[in-house]
């Protein structure tokens, strides 16, 4: 098979990268300002429960897996 060396330039992966850095920015501040609004219309404590609960729920998550490796080795 006669592939390619290279087949994006270095100018095409640096326009990925600020594109993707934009979009990172866009979709970042979009959480923040979603985040916002509900903080303002649910007020904080429900959205403080709510934030801890999902934090929770994560670190489970990722908690498991890592006994569960350890346990096996």
């Amino acid at each position: 098979m006669n592939l390619p060396e290279k087949i994006y330039t270095e100018t095409d992966v640096a326009k990925a990268r600020s594109r993707g850095k934009a979009v990172g920015w866009i979709q970042g501040g979009g959480v923040v300002l979603g985040g916002a609004i509900v903080w303002n219309l649910l007020g904080w404590i429900p959205v403080l429960i709510g934030i801890v609960a999902v934090g929770w729920v994560i670190l489970k998550l990722m908690g498991r897996g890592k006994k569960d490796e350890e346990a096996t080795e």
